[in-house]
Parts: structure tokens; C-alpha cells; sequence
């Protein structure tokens, strides 16, 4: 591949270049290689030594004209081609081909990296169009997927193969704590990392979002367990994203040709149902498709469709439950919390549907439906002469992308003529930690209507002060979590004391949840935290119980 010629100096070679995660190459106008960078050196196997002020041909790619670096056809395209190894085996890789200037001059820089395709020595032209290929990762896309899962299908009978649909657990929470760059940065470093160790054994390719599809062939169950255990140990190693160490596992679905299905749609269902199986452990592993899991996907499907009926016809409903002054027992305000009674699924748990909203895209329509019916509701006590102050309604952060949010609310404010201090907007801290300045000009918009702004389960996720500072947040919460293990010495104590502490000095009210037993009030009152709320007072009530609740109270 590599010819011998003079050697070229280049001395434009950033560092940035050296520790770049895809394989760089630097080339001139006559094909020599002037940079080769440490990915580039375990790609190709060569040492850099070896290749500078050599030529590069890539077959199929008249990558520079003479004197006008990269070829004009080739720019902002990318190709599937394949190189040869020093050890002689043909790799699939990626390539983008862009021209950089440097000292007057134009040279041609290439990125590559292996796409996994399982190359084939008779293929004379390997450049395949940029669709195949994902614009964040550049791992191949689903519908590269398919032909590759299509032509095994087409092979020998007995060619047995596997499918691993691998999904990231948890990782909405990178995106709603630390943003969605953040999140891209972590999708990209697992399509490194499993390029890097899987590319000579497996089809790797981006399905969707935060989903992975890694297609192997020869594979019988036992070589299945052996490859997903390799998979899983991937995912050990933190992910160094914005500063944090990141603990990210994967769940993975597996279904096998041909005991799991005869078609590429069957068996990627499969492997799919198995990855979200109920069985899979919370913190991730691995399961192989059963056939009584298509019957609980089944059931997924019909409460997602009643959910969006109850969504659609206002079937779900509030409770309230109440927060307690600390200092005299007096009510501070209720907090709204939806509830779902289906006449044929019974009572849905708000873990359940709330994470399924999610899932479906309705956990916005679900936020302004509690918006309308907590303001509708405040309304009525108000002109029942029901004493509750203010009323708290969760939101969630997609709530927040929308700039309508602020007009929403005010508009609601206003038809039904509320002051806006009875009303609290509760957000997360993957609000909070999402530095857009949009995001941050819907937060600001909703407090300057004079809505109170919460801090929902502070602590509990990536915080960050300096952003707690610069938002104009009224209260804190203290997650239910905390009060566990709320003992004298304890670490969850000493936290919720630090959080105390921090909304005294940012004069925030500080709100602690889960409360259940005297001696968590006792000593909730001994760290002077304003607020309580829990099933030591009460649990969350329909509308009409409520009523009754606070007559006893007073």
C-alpha cells in the first residue's frame, strides 16, 4: 500500500490531531504521508515510522488533484472503503476527506475509522453512498444495518448468526443533567469503544437515540454469552464527559438465527423486547430472547395506547399532598402529584406511566395538563375559602425546551385570575444543568411572572452550585431518599444538612420529602429546614379528602 518516497516535513501537526479518537492522516498533493496519528497507527498496525513520506493509495478514491489538495467530488462526502492491515486482513473503515491550508499551502486530511462490515476480497468497488452512515458516531445507520442482516440471510442455511440490541441504561439522565452535547459525547465514545475492541468480530451500527446494534455471525448461544460479557466489560471503564466520571451500563437484548426468528424484522423485534425486558437488572446486563417476552411487549403497547387515550379524553387526575411548616405545623402548600385509575387496568403506578410518557413522547402534554388542573383546582379552593397557600406542579425538562412554556402559564394565571405566588413550577436538576441559553430564558421568563421556582431532588444528580447561584431557584427539596438512612453520622444526614445550609445562604426555602417518623421531623427541625412533607402527615389526597384534611388541621 505504502511506496517509498522523500521524507516531507509538515510543522502545522497539532496535539489536538495526536489525540483525536478517530485515525487521522495528513497526505500532499503527490500522495505523501506527512501526519499519522496514534489511532491511525492502530488501525492500519503500522508504526508512524513506517509510513511518513510514503504514498497512500486507497482503492477506489482519487483522494487530491495535484496542486488542489482533496478532490472538489469528494468534499463533505463520506465513504465506506476498505484498507489492508499490515497483518495482511482487509478493514472496513470510514472516510471523510477535507483540506486544511497551512504556510500557503493545501493539504489533504483524511478521518477513518472501522465500520465493522465484514469485508468481502471479491468486492472491486467498496464506496458506498454516505446514507449508510450515522452523522453523529459514523457508524453505519439502521438502514446499512438491514442490508447487512439482509445478505446473511441470504447465505448458507446453516450459517447461524447473532443480534445484540444494546441499549444505554439511564442515559436520558446524562441528557436532562448535563445536556444534550454531553450526551453526544458519551454516544460517540461508546461507538469508539466498541469499535475499537468488537471491529474485527462484529457488525457494529447506531440504531436509534442511545441504542447500539451489534450483528456476529457464527455464534451459537454459548459464543453469544462470551461476547456480551466482553460487551459488558466495556461499559466499566467511567466516561470522562464536562468534567464528571461517568458510570454509564448497557442492557442487552440478544436473539439468534434461526432459533429466534427466520426474518431481519422478527429477529431485531426480538432482540429489542429482550433488551427491555422487566427481567433486565436495573444497573443493566444481558438476556436472551424468550418467547414469553413478546407476550409482556404486547402488554407494553396496550398501556401505552390507554395511556394516550386517558392523556387525550383528561382521565388522569391530581392528588395533593400536603407540606408542613416545621417551625408550627401550619400548612405551607400541596404539592400535585398525577394519578391514573384505567377502568380495565386498574390503578398504574406513577413510576410506571410517568417513565412510559417518557418513553412515547406525552410527558409534555402530561406537564400542561397538570399546570391546567392544579390552577383550575387552586381556583376552586380559592373561591371556597380553602386555606392552601400554593400549589407545586412538576414538570419535566422537555416542558422546558418549548419558549411557549412562559405564555402558557400566564396564561392560565389569568384565566382563572390567580395570583402567580400560589403557583410553584417544580424542575429538575437536568433543568438546572442545561446551560442553553434557551433553556435558561424559559426558566427566567417563568420566574418573572412572580411563579415560584423548586428545586426537585436536589443532590440527587450532577449539581452544580455556581448554576444554583445563577438561577433564580425560591426553594429546595430534599429528596425522599435521603431520610432512609436519616440518622446522627450518617452521610445522607450530613447531606441534607450541607442542603440546608445552602439554601439558608441562598435564602431559598428548603423543602425535605419522605418524611415518616418523628424522630426524621426531630431532627429535620434541629437542622432549622423550613419544610416537611411525607406520610407522617399525610399521604397525597383526591381534591375533595384534602379539603377535609386541612379543616382538621386548623
Amino acid at each position: 500500500m505504502f511506496a517509498k518516497k522523500n521524507v516531507c516535513s509538515f510543522d502545522i501537526l497539532l496535539p489536538a490531531l495526536e489525540q483525536a479518537m478517530d485515525a487521522i492522516i495528513l497526505i500532499d498533493d503527490q500522495y505523501n504521508v506527512l501526519f499519522f496519528n496514534n489511532r491511525a497507527e492502530s488501525l492500519w498496525g503500522y508504526n508512524r515510522h513506517e509510513v511518513i513520506g510514503r504514498q497512500l493509495a486507497i482503492p477506489g478514491i482519487r483522494i487530491a488533484d495535484q496542486g488542489k489538495s482533496v478532490c472538489a467530488e469528494h468534499m463533505g462526502k463520506r465513504y465506506d472503503v476498505q484498507i489492508t492491515h499490515k497483518e495482511g486482513q482487509r478493514i472496513w473503515v470510514s472516510l471523510a476527506l477535507s483540506k486544511i491550508e497551512a504556510d500557503g499551502k493545501y493539504y489533504s486530511m483524511g478521518i477513518l475509522h472501522p465500520t465493522g462490515i465484514n469485508a468481502h476480497p471479491e468486492e472491486d468497488n467498496p464506496i458506498r453512498a454516505q446514507t449508510h452512515f450515522d452523522a453523529l458516531t459514523s457508524l453505519p445507520n439502521r438502514r446499512h444495518q438491514y442490508q447487512h442482516i439482509d445478505e446473511l440471510l441470504k447465505g448458507p442455511e446453516q450459517q447461524r448468526f447473532a443480534i445484540f440490541s444494546i441499549d444505554l441504561v439511564h442515559f436520558k439522565e446524562v441528557n436532562t443533567t448535563l445536556g444534550y452535547s454531553a450526551g453526544d459525547t458519551v454516544l460517540i465514545k461508546v461507538a469508539r469503544r466498541l469499535e475499537e475492541q468488537l471491529y474485527k468480530s462484529a457488525f457494529i451500527s447506531r440504531s436509534n437515540s442511545d441504542s447500539f446494534v451489534l450483528v456476529t455471525t457464527e455464534c451459537n448461544a454459548e459464543r453469544a454469552i462470551v461476547l456480551a460479557e466482553k460487551i459488558l466489560s466495556l461499559f466499566r471503564v467511567p466516561f470522562d464527559v464536562s468534567g464528571f466520571a461517568l458510570d454509564i451500563n448497557a442492557s442487552i437484548g440478544i436473539s439468534l438465527y434461526p432459533e429466534n426468528g427466520a426474518d431481519r424484522d422478527t429477529l431485531l423485534r426480538h432482540a429489542n423486547i429482550a433488551t427491555h425486558s422487566n427481567r433486565m437488572p436495573a444497573s443493566g446486563g444481558y438476556l436472551f430472547f424468550t418467547a414469553d417476552m413478546d407476550q409482556v411487549d404486547q402488554e407494553r403497547m396496550i398501556l401505552a395506547a390507554a395511556l394516550k387515550s386517558a392523556i387525550a379524553n383528561n382521565k388522569l387526575r391530581l392528588h395533593y399532598q400536603p407540606q408542613i411548616w416545621l417551625k408550627d405545623g401550619k400548612l405551607y402548600g400541596v404539592e400535585a402529584l398525577a394519578r391514573w385509575n384505567d377502568p380495565i387496568l386498574g390503578d398504574v403506578s406513577p413510576a410506571k406511566f410517568i417513565t412510559l410518557a417518557e418513553e412515547i413522547g406525552e410527558i409534555e402534554a402530561i406537564g400542561r395538563w397538570s399546570l391546567l388542573e392544579a390552577c383550575r383546582q387552586m381556583a376552586e379552593w380559592r373561591r371556597d375559602g380553602v386555606p392552601i397557600p400554593v400549589v407545586s406542579v412538576n414538570l419535566s425538562p422537555i416542558n422546558f425546551y418549548n419558549d411557549s412554556l412562559p405564555e402558557y402559564i400566564n396564561g392560565l394565571l389569568t384565566e382563572f385570575q390567580l395570583p402567580p405566588e400560589c403557583l410553584t413550577v417544580e424542575i429538575t436538576e437536568g433543568v438546572m444543568m442545561d446551560q442553553r441559553p434557551e433553556t435558561e430564558k424559559v426558566i427566567c421568563a417563568v420566574r418573572d411572572l412572580g411563579v415560584g421556582l423548586s428545586m426537585d431532588d436536589f443532590g440527587t444528580g450532577y449539581s452544580s452550585l455556581s448554576r444554583l447561584a445563577h438561577l433564580p431557584m425560591t426553594e429546595l427539596k430534599i429528596d425522599q431518599s435521603f431520610m432512609q438512612d436519616f440518622q446522627e453520622g450518617s452521610k445522607t444526614k450530613a447531606i441534607a444538612s450541607t442542603v440546608v445550609r445552602i439554601g439558608q445562604s441562598l435564602q431559598q426555602m428548603v423543602v425535605a420529602e419522605g418524611v415518616e417518623t418523628e424522630n426524621q421531623k426531630l431532627q429535620l427541625q434541629a437542622l432549622q429546614c423550613n419544610i416537611a412533607q411525607g406520610f407522617l402527615y399525610s399521604k397525597a389526597l383526591k381534591a375533595a379528602d384534602l379539603v377535609s384534611w386541612v379543616a382538621r388541621l386548623h
